[in-house]
């Protein structure tokens, strides 16, 4: 027993002996160690692969929400939008995850379309820690992927100007031909989207320019003009002008002289041929809503004329310009305008929000002489005298025998004993006379008194004699109670082409004598003598160019967007527009019927398409 318990006590201080050794030993310590930490890393590791899965399937289901939002709020999409968005969901095998219907809320000029989509990301070792802890519950075994996208394309408040070449070179080359349909689709593409409110107004300004540019009727009372005649109003602009944006109303302008420049030489002169045309032919629509009127006066231009682009970019950026307010808010609603009584208030200043403001600007040429005629042709009177049949007979019906030219005398116009007429149609013993044609003798015409009393218009006058009657109180000519008539050069160039004046009434005493060869006044009547009644300097191509940069760079310090389409332009003409446009992706160079496409494009552009959320 003793021995047995002996045993006992050494087996076990031995055992104990041998725990102390295996304490102290630390040998496969770090074995231990890895296996624990290879374990949490494989851990971590794999909630890593869990979350890479996660962010894949979250970019992959918001890449998706988001390509298909905004093509189903593409207004030109006629595929239903709610149809868009399952089908882009459907190609990329993603329609389990669609939460319900898309929404839409779209209008004529806007769509909105928003689309909802949510995931359950089964993990692999986001559970883990649960596992090894399972008094903390059962925990998650996914992950929840959810996105949503709303695109809206919506064009609100737009103002445009629409800037058309209508100079004679775009009688060439089937031109006016093929911008009329590019020009009227451009009309109805960015009008198809107009609504009344509050989601915005789209207007359209069209300002067709040639050598000049005519305001027409809804503007020109509007604009101070130094009158000069009642045939034509196209304002003249200083270089001054082109350094702004605005177009000063109080200020008052001078205007283009009516006149025909080479054209027909028929008689009467023809207003076809007109430097600046008469009422409403080629003149400004002001911001029209009305696609039917807007597309009537595009198929109604007429090309006639040299090339003022600088003119046309004034007038365009004018009516961006808030300092024309007035008169769009006069024309707001009245009939006959196409201005709709929400462009009351317009153009809106640069600053308020949700304001778009473009030019298109297009030539098919470049920067011509801008002609007008010099005084004294421009208002003066003229040598020229009528012995009318009957009150305001219109001059070229007046027969030959019945007019009579001034050779003497002119330059003492109040003391009317020195004068002497030429009385074209008599003979060589007779047409050399001391009074004009009307009068029966030198006293006569000495002492008569000239007629200052206007025509003014009554009830009983028809359309015509009353615009005859307004027309003849704009000309500076001296009338007296005998029906004779002193024109005014004007009234002459406003009559009968230059060739005519010349031949018909200049020529002959000219000719015989009676008009000193010394005299230039004949020579100067003609627009090919180098001492001409035009001004070939009024405006030249270069000076014009220089104005056209100027707009262009103020319009664009403004804020206002410019695209420019070339049309079978020559290279000043490419390089003043690369020049003017907001940059070279608004710049369109462009031949025969890809005006087309041109205008398509920024009709498109214009619309822009963005994601709102």
């Amino acid at each position: 027993m003793k021995r047995l318990l002996t045993k006992t006590l050494a087996d076990t201080k031995t055992t104990c002996a041998h725990i102390r050794r295996f304490r102290r030993d630390e040998e496969g310590g770090m074995i231990i160690f890895s296996l624990f930490m290879l374990v949490l890393i494989l851990a971590l590791a794999g909630m890593a692969v869990d979350l890479m899965r996660f962010e894949t399937t979250r970019a992959k289901l918001q890449g998706t929400l988001d390509r298909a939002t905004l093509a189903a709020a593409d207004l030109d999409q006629t595929i239903s939008p709610a149809a868009v968005v399952l089908d882009y969901f459907e190609k990329t095998d993603m329609t389990r995850f669609l939460q319900g219907t898309p929404i839409v809320d779209e209008g004529i000029n806007y769509r909105i379309v928003t689309a909802n989509a949510s995931a359950e990301i089964p993990t692999f070792f986001f559970d883990l820690p649960n596992f090894l802890l399972p008094d903390r519950g059962p925990g998650a075994t996914a992950l929840t992927v959810s996105g949503t996208s709303t695109a809206e394309e919506r064009v609100s408040d737009v103002e445009i100007s629409l800037v058309l070449d209508v100079s004679s070179s775009m009688l060439s080359n089937s031109r006016i031909t093929n911008l009329r349909p590019a020009a009227r689709d451009f009309v109805t593409t960015v009008l198809a989207n107009n609504t009344d409110a509050p989601q915005g107004l789209i207007t359209i300004s069209m300002i067709p320019y040639s050598a000049v540019v005519n305001p027409g009727s809804d503007i020109t009372p509007f604009l101070n003009i130094n009158r000069t005649h009642s045939y034509s109003t196209c304002p003249l602009f200083d270089d001054t002008e082109f350094s702004a944006t605005d177009l000063n109303l109080s200020a008052t302008y001078d205007h283009v002289s009516h006149f025909s420049y080479g054209g027909s030489s028929s008689t009467p002169f023809s207003d076809d041929y007109a430097w600046c045309y008469t009422g409403d032919r080629n003149s400004i629509i002001v911001a029209s809503t009305d696609e039917v009127a807007l597309h009537t006066a595009i198929n109604d231009l007429e090309p006639y004329g040299n090339t003022a682009i600088d003119m046309g970019m004034k007038w365009a950026v004018g009516l961006l310009d808030p300092s024309t307010q007035e008169i769009i808010t006069s024309l707001a609603g009245k009939s006959g305008t196409g201005v709709p009584a929400l462009a009351a208030g317009r153009p809106y200043p640069n600053t308020q929000p949700d304001v778009l403001k473009v030019v298109v600007l297009m030539t098919d040429g470049q920067n011509t002489q801008q002609w007008d005629l010099v005084e004294p042709f421009k208002s003066g009177l003229s040598t020229v005298w009528f012995n009318r049949e009957y009150e305001m007979q219109p001059l070229h019906e007046v027969p030959s025998n019945r007019t009579s030219i001034q050779y003497s005398g002119e330059s003492t116009p109040d003391y009317r004993w020195d004068d002497w007429f030429y009385w074209t149609g008599y003979g060589s013993s007779s047409r050399a006379q001391r009074f004009p044609n009307g009068f029966s003798s030198q006293s006569d015409y000495v002492y008569a008194d000239s007629i200052t009393a206007t025509y003014t218009a009554d009830a009983s006058d028809t359309d015509d004699e009353a615009e005859d009657k307004e027309i003849e109180n704009g000309r500076l000519g001296v009338r007296f109670e005998n029906d004779v008539y002193n024109a005014t050069w004007q009234d002459l160039y406003a009559d009968r082409t230059y060739n005519k004046i010349n031949n018909t009434y200049l020529n002959k005493p000219y000719n015989h004598y009676y008009i000193p060869w010394s005299d230039n006044s004949w020579a100067e009547t003609d627009f090919s003598s180098p001492d001409s009644a035009i001004d070939f300097s009024v405006v030249a191509g270069s000076e014009a160019d220089t104005r056209l940069s100027s707009i262009c760079q103020a319009a664009r310090d403004y804020g206002i967007i410019i695209y420019t389409v070339a049309f079978e332009a020559p290279s000043g003409g490419r390089t003043a527009l690369q020049d003017c446009a907001s940059s070279p992706s608004h710049y369109f160079d462009v031949d025969g019927t890809d005006i087309s496409d041109a205008f398509s494009a920024i009709a498109t552009d214009i619309r822009a398409l963005k994601l709102t959320q």
